[in-house]
């Protein structure tokens, strides 16, 4: 059996592939049935394709500004191979409306096993303090990079690049 698990992509051949039983389950308590473990090893297996890996919250900032900032409450970044300060990506900002988050080239699962990271797709959320229109849109820029571009609606309906200067932009991917 490969061990392999996320963030990686896995088959139902990564967990031993289809089981039999070697002869009737006598006692559940203490024995798995076959076709019962058939199930969820394959529904876990076709979870790595498609579950979100990562997601990164952080706040708008002025052009210029260096220093991107965490939200003050509530989620900022969460990833399959855990919350650890060591593992958060950076965010820079870029130029207006633009930044790019970068998580780091390998990561450790709870087993000790190293994954090395690879974007997929990705995309993006941004949360609106007053109600105007704020769009984010993210793109994959490299395996371990995504840029968010920021958008900011006006009343008579332009959408213009925005920086989005304190309000929460989130990031996510697979």
């Amino acid at each position: 059996m490969t061990n392999r698990g996320l963030p990686d992509r896995d088959s139902l051949d990564t967990y031993g592939g289809p089981m039999r039983n070697y002869s009737d389950v006598i006692d559940p308590t203490v024995e798995e049935d076959a076709d019962a473990r058939n199930l969820y090893a394959m529904n876990v297996a076709m979870m790595t394709h498609m579950l979100t890996r990562a997601a990164r919250s952080f706040l708008g900032t002025t052009g210029g500004a260096t220093a991107i900032a965490d939200p003050s409450s509530g989620f900022i970044h969460d990833a399959a191979w855990g919350d650890l300060s060591s593992v958060k990506p950076s965010v820079t900002h870029v130029q207006t409306g633009v930044y790019d988050a970068i998580w780091p080239s390998t990561v450790n699962d709870e087993l000790n096993k190293e994954h090395t990271l690879n974007v997929r797709r990705a995309w993006a959320e941004a949360e609106s303090s007053d109600g105007t229109l704020c769009l984010a849109v993210a793109k994959r820029s490299g395996a371990q990079k995504v840029r968010i571009y920021t958008y900011k609606g006006t009343a008579a309906g332009q959408v213009y690049p925005d920086d989005l200067a304190n309000e929460v932009i989130t990031v996510f991917w697979i």
